[in-house]
């Protein structure tokens, strides 16, 4: 006799359980998880079976069998009695099923019967008289069936969606190569109850068990590899941060290293970050030159501090001969060839013992009767969600002189040109730009700002590689969508009838065109061509199957700003 209980009530007769097994995949394939969608499929009947449609009038709990065998029959009654109590079997169904993580068992005569604590998706009671029986449809689903054998198994479960990323970003600027090394291994979970006890389990633990067992604290050695090109690095930090949202039911961890190449002997002893800085004026061809650094003292490879790393970073600490040689081949032309002085003007020490830190400073001077004083940061970077490389200087120029009004008025004289700001931010970035990017447009922003007090003018430009029109196409697609009729029925507790008439709304194509920079207003002509062919319009439609009709073709141009946009939309029918 097949039996069917949930929460220990009987469900009697007894439904039909349809099983789905469901994977769950990560982009690439791989399967990290699997789910089952089970379906009840039953039949009430008013005067027998489980639950009772004659219990005590909101206490649907006493409606259920709970002892061995089968519930005994009710005594027929005529008229609407039936139906009240198809009606009251319906509330008792919809009540049983009100809690997620229930015991579901069912048995057909197996050894022992088959078990789960599932989640209640839906409770479906189709259209129907309701006189004699009413049918009924309870969804549910799970990740577990105990009492049948799986075929799977993953080292954790309650999984939604995973994900894990590598990225390498190269630190422009650095003395060698030095690499930010960034892990993010994150997943969503969902809500599981434990197999025994029934106890919840909240989704965010489950993703974060997926997710701690793929955290190392180390760079996977053939990521770097493949990345880098490095054989051999030297480790100079190490952070780990931790995103968890308990509503959302997702986890992350990121991981972030910064290393730099070390040589095939060398030693992993010391992390030095370096920056050189010149200062010229060209109208005296004075420079005041700068070598900075920070030397992290390391102890087997990491930065732990202690006394054997902070005896590592003093042994690393620049002789003035060294500091010198160092300077003069990172700044090469920059400098002009004036040699250095084999004393810097100025060198400053610093040590911190209990992090095992040095930083470091030597400057050289050469030129005195200046009227204006320079520095110069230039930087590149990529932003992937763009594809567009975004390249930036900053120039503080100090002016020199007895006064205030002097000094702001030699400092506001010496400011870059744009074209020349351009010229040497790309001088000063050099091989550090990838091969065929070029920044030869306008600006694309521009800042100044004057210090009247300390007679100073601090200006910053932005130049990108993006075409210069920065012209952006979006199409969005309407698929046609089924009607349906809806016929309302008074006292039908049901909701209305639904019912197909076969016909469906129409696909429409919409392809949005935007442009600037212009300085006359594009061909018609030439973008309508260029907007059809991104949406798959077809541009000779006669020898095409099907048919495109244009609905609507707008076209916005502001001839004072250069902006041009456009909005086409296609209706398509079937060939």
């Amino acid at each position: 006799m097949a039996t069917v209980l949930y929460d220990g009530n009987s469900i009697v007769p007894a439904p039909l359980v349809n099983i789905n097994k469901v994977y769950t995949a990560a982009p690439d394939g791989s399967k990290h998880g699997v789910e089952y969608n089970i379906t009840l499929t039953g039949t009430l009947l008013p005067f027998r079976g489980s639950p009772s449609g004659n219990y005590v009038i909101g206490n649907p709990s006493t409606a259920f069998w709970t002892s061995a065998g089968l519930p005994p029959d009710d005594t027929f009654v005529g008229g609407d009695t039936p139906f009240v109590r198809i009606q009251r079997k319906q509330e008792a169904i919809r009540w049983l099923f009100r809690e997620d993580g229930k015991e579901l068992e069912w048995y057909g005569g197996a050894a022992s019967p088959v078990k789960c604590r599932p989640k209640v998706l839906a409770i479906t009671f189709p259209a129907g008289q309701w006189a004699d029986r009413s049918e009924y449809i309870v969804e549910l689903n799970t990740e577990y069936l105990v009492g049948i054998t799986d075929e799977d198994s993953f080292d954790a479960s309650g999984l939604m969606t995973v994900g894990e990323d590598w990225s390498f970003s190269e630190n422009p600027g650095h003395n060698g190569k030095v690499y930010t090394i960034s892990h993010t291994v994150n997943a969503q979970g969902e809500l599981t109850f434990d197999v025994t006890t029934g106890a919840t389990i909240q989704a965010w633990l489950n993703a974060k068990t997926w997710v701690d067992a793929r955290i190392g604290g180390t760079p996977d050695s053939d990521f770097v590899g493949f990345a880098t090109n490095f054989v051999n690095w030297v480790n100079g930090g190490y952070s780990k941060n931790t995103n968890v949202s308990e509503k959302n039911g997702t986890y992350s961890v990121v991981e972030t290293w910064t290393i730099r190449e070390a040589g095939p002997s060398e030693t992993a002893a010391t992390y030095i970050e370096e920056s050189f800085t010149v200062v010229n004026t060209v109208a005296d061809d004075a420079f005041e030159v700068g070598y900075n650094g920070t030397i992290f003292g390391l102890q087997a490879n990491e930065r732990v501090g202690g006394p054997t790393a902070i005896a590592n970073a003093k042994t690393a600490i620049p002789t003035n001969a060294a500091a010198k040689s160092s300077t003069e081949a990172a700044l090469g032309t920059l400098i002009s060839g004036v040699a250095l002085t084999d004393v810097p003007s100025q060198r400053d020490i610093t040590i911190n013992n209990k992090e095992g830190v040095v930083n470091f400073a030597f400057n050289w001077s050469a030129g005195e009767d200046s009227t204006f004083t320079q520095s110069t940061e230039a930087t590149l970077s990529y932003d992937t969600s763009n594809g567009i490389y975004n390249l930036g200087l900053t120039v503080n120029t100090q002016g020199v002189g007895d006064t205030k009004e002097i000094r702001l008025d030699n400092a506001r004289n010496n400011i870059p040109t744009d074209s020349a700001a351009r010229a040497l931010a790309v001088s000063l970035i050099g091989s550090q730009i990838p091969a065929g990017v070029t920044f030869t447009g306008d600006h694309t922003s521009k800042s100044n700002a004057l210090n009247e007090t300390n007679g100073s003018a601090n200006t910053s430009w932005t130049w990108t590689d993006r075409d210069p029109n920065n012209i952006d196409i979006s199409v969005s697609t309407d698929y046609p969508k089924t009607i349906s009729a809806k016929i309302t029925i008074p006292g039908r507790a049901a909701g209305p009838i639904i019912q197909n008439i076969n016909t469906s709304t129409e696909q429409k194509i919409t392809v949005a065109y935007a442009s600037e920079g212009h300085s006359s207003e594009p061909d018609k002509d030439t973008i309508a061509d260029t907007m059809d062919t991104a949406g798959g319009i077809p541009l000779i439609p006669q020898f095409t199957t099907g048919s495109y009709i244009l609905e609507s073709d707008n076209v916005k141009w502001n001839p004072g700003t250069g902006k041009y946009s456009r909005t086409r939309v296609h209706t398509v029918t079937e060939g």
